[in-house]
């Protein structure tokens, strides 16, 4: 009977040291271990854990793009609590702060701009793209099905934003097809478009194969309205001449003008080799058929698009490129070096760093089911993370072993954000204003559609005839005036250039103003006829609601007394009453929007105590300063040339990961003379509203703690006395301010 007990309780005992053993270990703390593990193997010591002082400020630069501000900095340090450091983390991560952050990572990725095709009326696309991108961080949607989504896009841009994917590379599959590789692949195979890849293994065949699954995507201004129409004008007349249909090509064009940039459609055009082809497996131009040369096969079938085996094979697990990118990316993001650098070149001679670790963070990436905010959040807990920067920069080429995060200067957003937040209250609110303006845009285009694709080809045919007619009465006007604009050119008179373009531009709001009221207006105002007949409960798939309908309704009742010279100045393609519309149907929300902002300034005039003589520099801090002091996420993407970002590096978008954090004589320049300064110690500021005490330390305490989340050393407390004493002017907030943001200590990420 013992010896059965002592059995028992060995059989007891063991179980429960397999169970121990084969316990999880906490994903955070096996990172470690492989760090670890790695810098012992090359004779190396980790890093010193970070003070808090340093933590703080490096988490708010790295989680939400921006310094904390002072009060976020005294309550970190505050803090008594052992888990502050974890608690910090999980409240900055999905915060507004995070997806303003990691939106400015996404857009950069993807190129995005405003003007997503490189023109101003591809507007109204490029920001539903920027407005879908938001939603799907702030939702934190899995990085696999938000690619998915990406690369299997069609539609319009108002049903699929997604779409913007796509037409950020108009006209050119191809050239789409070689960012998809280098962004979620981890491949630059571009070189292979026009021949075999020199430095890699991959075949022009291969490029093609890959993108044969893509190029049935179509980016087109054209409408199958416009070949029905003439279809219909053939059954009806017999054949139609080339000059007619030519003629009616024009029209259609100037029709479907409104709502060019925003439709991608799926077609089942095929690929062909270029007619240059020079290698023995295919002769040029023949057909190209979808295939895959890295990873698993992508599973193709006759019932299934071809773009949508693509997103399959490209985001599935069983794909390792694709999960391992992404953990890599993720990597670098937060220690500033790839475990594979570059991230985008992954290939046999590129190192690994510690490939235990990229394996496993890329099993990690799997088993979190690809949520980018839990995979983030295990890295920024790790104690690897965590430690003092490295200030060595890494060699390229020589694998760097993540002793700690290495030194880096902070982005061009991270920077700007940063002053944003010494200059104004909630600075990672997300602007209203810029929400409703990209509604507004594209709800503009989404209401032309309506009243153009919803025609029958007989309707389109009338109107594209009355356009002609139109565009013949005008045309000797339109010849006349690009004359006198070739004429001026010529001269080199820029006065004369401007007034000739300033007529040709009234002679086109002519035309511009005719196309609504016989197009638009007419479509539009069967729509409204149907809104204000239809029933309980019967919906109507359109924009129209009643403030809309009434606007149209006013528009209508005046269009029989317009002529063709009635036109107003400044009367555009969205001007008149389709701008009309849109506004009445957004009244609500911009009232609201104006009743916020205003309700807000009646409180700080209250609660900032705003004396009476301090009234119009408070207003104008309101009025200009708010307004201009935005999240750089909440701008142009990407910002005009000249801006603050652009001279400090943001990235024009034309390239994948295309900013520089090189330093330059015009950024110091930017700081010395440009508004951003001012707006940062404008006396309405948080930086200078946070003053408490009127001696000189203590406003050097604040500016201390708010811009490098600690207080001086006493040296440096020194030096800005001495300073101070001999040039007072230095001792002013600005002078101090102007001084920290010159500083490494301030521009880089420590």
């Amino acid at each position: 009977m013992r010896v059965l007990l002592s059995t028992f309780i060995l059989f007891l005992s063991l179980t429960a040291f397999a169970d121990k053993n084969t316990k999880k270990v906490d994903p955070s703390l096996r990172i470690d271990q492989l760090v670890v593990k790695n810098l012992n193997a090359s004779e190396l010591k980790p890093n010193r854990m970070t003070s808090d002082e340093v933590f703080v400020r490096r988490i708010h630069l790295d989680v939400i793009g921006r310094i904390p501000t002072k009060a976020e900095t005294l309550t970190f340090l505050e803090s008594k609590d052992p888990e502050k450091r974890s608690k910090l983390i999980g409240q900055l991560i999905g915060s507004d702060g995070y997806v303003s952050h990691q939106y400015n990572w996404w857009a950069e990725l993807l190129r995005a701009k405003s003007a997503i095709a490189g023109n101003n009326q591809s507007t109204p696309a490029g920001m539903a793209y920027e407005q879908w991108l938001k939603k799907s961080i702030r939702e934190n949607r899995p990085f696999d099905e938000v690619v998915y989504d990406l690369v299997t896009a069609s539609g319009s841009s108002w049903d699929n934003p997604a779409i913007g994917y796509y037409l950020r590379d108009y006209g050119m599959p191809l050239d789409n097809l070689a960012i998809t590789s280098q962004v979620f692949l981890g491949t630059q195979i571009v070189c292979a478009q026009c021949h075999d890849h020199p430095f890699d293994e991959w075949t022009q065949m291969d490029y093609y194969h890959l993108a044969a699954f893509t190029y049935p995507q179509v980016t087109t201004n054209a409408h199958p309205l416009q070949r029905k129409a003439i279809e219909l004008l053939q059954k009806k007349k017999g054949k139609v001449s080339a000059d007619r249909k030519k003629i009616l090509g024009r029209a259609f064009s100037e029709i479907l003008f409104p709502v060019r940039f925003n439709n991608v459609v799926e077609t089942e055009r095929k690929l062909r080799l270029p007619h240059d082809y020079q290698y023995d497996d295919s002769k040029p131009k023949a057909v190209v058929k979808p295939a895959t040369f890295m990873g698993p096969e992508a599973v193709i079938s006759d019932t299934q698009p071809p773009v949508e085996a693509f997103g399959e094979w490209l985001t599935s697990p069983d794909n390792p490129r694709f999960t391992k990118v992404i953990a890599n990316r993720m990597w670098k993001k937060a220690f500033g070096v790839g475990l594979i650098d570059p991230v985008d070149d992954l290939k046999p001679n590129n190192p690994v760093a510690n490939p235990e670790l990229l394996d496993y963070l890329t099993k990690l990436m799997v088993e979190v089911d690809y949520d980018l905010q839990k995979f983030q959040q295990i890295i920024f807990n790790t104690k690897s993370y965590q430690r003092e920067s490295s200030l060595k920069q890494p060699t390229p080429g020589v694998p760097y072993h993540f002793a700690g995060p290495v030194l880096r200067r902070m982005t061009a957003e991270q920077i700007w954000d940063s002053l944003v937040a010494m200059t104004v209250d909630n600075p990672d609110t997300p602007s209203k204003g810029r929400e409703l303006f990209a509604q507004k845009k594209l709800a503009t285009v989404q209401l032309i559609a309506e009243a153009i694709y919803d025609q029958t080809p007989g309707e389109f045919l009338r109107n594209g005839s009355e356009v002609a007619e139109i565009q013949k009465q005008l045309s000797e006007e339109i010849d006349s005036a690009l004359a006198k604009v070739l004429e001026a050119r010529e001269e080199g008179d820029p006065d004369k250039i401007t007034e000739a373009q300033q007529e040709t531009n009234v002679i086109r709001q002519k035309l511009y103003a005719q196309v609504a009221e016989k197009v638009y207006r007419e479509e539009l105002a069967k729509k409204a006829v149907l809104v204000a007949s239809a029933g309980d409960g019967e919906e109507i798939d359109t924009l129209i609601d009643d403030d809309a309908a009434a606007v149209l309704e006013e528009a209508s009742s005046m269009a029989g007394s317009m002529s063709m010279d009635s036109t107003t100045k400044g009367y555009g393609r969205t001007d008149g009453f389709i701008k009309d519309m849109i506004e009445a149907k957004f009244a609500g929300e911009t009232a609201a929007i104006r009743a916020d902002r205003e309700a807000q300034e009646a409180k700080e005039l209250v609660e900032w105590k705003v004396k009476k003589k301090d009234r119009n520099t408070f207003k104008t801090f309101n009025k200009i300063v708010k307004r201009r002091m935005l999240r750089a996420s909440e701008l142009s993407q990407p910002t005009a040339p000249g801006h603050f970002l652009r001279e400090f590096g943001q990235s024009d978008r034309e390239l994948v990961e295309n900013s520089s954090d090189g330093a330059s004589i015009t950024q110091a320049l930017a700081l010395l003379n440009g508004p951003t300064l001012g707006a940062a110690t404008n006396r309405f500021s948080v930086l200078f509203r946070s003053m408490r005490g009127e001696t000189f330390t203590d406003r050097l305490d604040t500016i201390y703690l708010t811009m490098l989340s600690r207080k001086p050393t006493p040296e440096e407390l020194r030096i800005f006395q001495r300073a101070w004493k001999s040039d007072p002017e230095s001792g002013t907030v600005s002078g101090i301010v102007w001084t920290m943001l010159n500083t490494r200590q301030f521009l880089f990420v420590e």
